[in-house]
Formats: C-alpha cells, sequence, structure tokens
C-alpha cells in the first residue's frame, strides 16, 4: 500500500515536458536531415573520384597477370555498388514529401534507419570481403614485382587499415548516424504526442 501511494505521489508530482513548437521540431528535423545528406553526398564524390582514380590507373598501368585485372574488376563493381546505394540512401533522407504528416514520416524514418542499419552491416560485410579479396588479388602481382618486404609491408598495412576501418571506425560512424536519425524520430514523436494531447483536452 505504501509503495502504490508512493508511485502515485510521483505521477502526480512529476513535471510535465515544455511543449514544443511546430517550427522548432521541422527546423531540427531538417537540419538533421541536412548533415546526413550531405555526408552520402561527400561520400558519393569521394567514391566517384575514387572510381575514376580505379579506371585511370587500369588503363595507364600495363598490368601483365589477369589476377590484377580481376582485383581492378572487384573495385570497379565494390565503387559502382557503393555509389549506387549511397544515391539511394540520399534519395530517401532528402524525401520530404511526408513532412507535414508527422506519424506517417515517423514510420518513414525508421524503415530509412532500419534499412541503413542493415546496409552499414550485413551489406558492408559483404563489401568488406570482396574488397579484402580485390587487395589478396592485387598484391599476386605485386609479390612478382616487388621485394619481398615491399610485398609485405603493403599487405600488412592494407589489412592493418581494413581492420581498424571495419572494427573501429564503422562502429563509431553507425552509432553516430543511429543517434541522429533517433533524434529526428524523437522529436517528431514528441510532437506528434503534443498534437494527440491538445486533441483531448
Amino acid at each position: 500500500m505504501k509503495d502504490f501511494e508512493a508511485l502515485k505521489s510521483i505521477w502526480h508530482n512529476q513535471v510535465a515536458l515544455p511543449k514544443v513548437s511546430h517550427e522548432d521540431v521541422l527546423e531540427k528535423v531538417n537540419k538533421t536531415r541536412t548533415g546526413l545528406a550531405s555526408r552520402l553526398l561527400l561520400e558519393m564524390l569521394g567514391m566517384i573520384l575514387a572510381t575514376a582514380f580505379l579506371i585511370y590507373v587500369w588503363i595507364e598501368m600495363p598490368f601483365r597477370m589477369w589476377t590484377t585485372h580481376l582485383a581492378m574488376a572487384v573495385f570497379l563493381g565494390c565503387c559502382v555498388y557503393y555509389i549506387i546505394a549511397q544515391i539511394a540512401n540520399y534519395l530517401k533522407i532528402t524525401y520530404d514529401s511526408l513532412l507535414d504528416k508527422p506519424e506517417e514520416y515517423i514510420l518513414y524514418l525508421k524503415k530509412y534507419k532500419h534499412d541503413r542499419f542493415i546496409f552499414n552491416t550485413r551489406k558492408y560485410r559483404i563489401y568488406s570481403i570482396f574488397v579484402t579479396a580485390g587487395f589478396m588479388l592485387y598484391f599476386v602481382e605485386i609479390a612478382f614485382l616487388a621485394m619481398l618486404w615491399v610485398t609485405i609491408a603493403g599487405i600488412v598495412f592494407t589489412f592493418a587499415w581494413i581492420i581498424v576501418w571495419y572494427f573501429v571506425l564503422m562502429p563509431i560512424y553507425i552509432k553516430k548516424e543511429e543517434s541522429k536519425l533517433e533524434d529526428m524520430i524523437e522529436n517528431l514523436e514528441r510532437l506528434e504526442m503534443q498534437f494527440a494531447d491538445s486533441d483531448f483536452e
């Protein structure tokens, strides 16, 4: 009985969250959305430049072994896949036709957040496997042309970078993106709840 009274007291004495304006919430959502879209755009541009560089190297360098040509094909395939995926994600995050429908936009953002998580984890894992395979194929020719220590140093540096990126930097990237998307969803949910409460008053 005492516990029940304590809970009642907490419930009645809790401070209500301050109300937020529709304009403030939309401004925050738009700011976060613009930031995410800008980052995707930069990643796309970076990958386009990398693709152009790979094509140039492939044309200009006299590679002798078929494994190197296969490696370049794998790298280009990975680049094209990444560019197409990021264009699709960019178009999704910049889609604003549902901004005046908070409930639908919340569901849209939740699906986008889920899809991005799948892309950044499962699909990125497959992407990383192909990139690693590309480097392994590429180093076959390097092993025949360069000194042993150069080949070993190149392999160690390349795979160390892949490991650091996959196990250290990528989780940080995912966490930041998830946090921003969650912030957008929470702001819209709070606004939606506020509208619902006003309907009952």
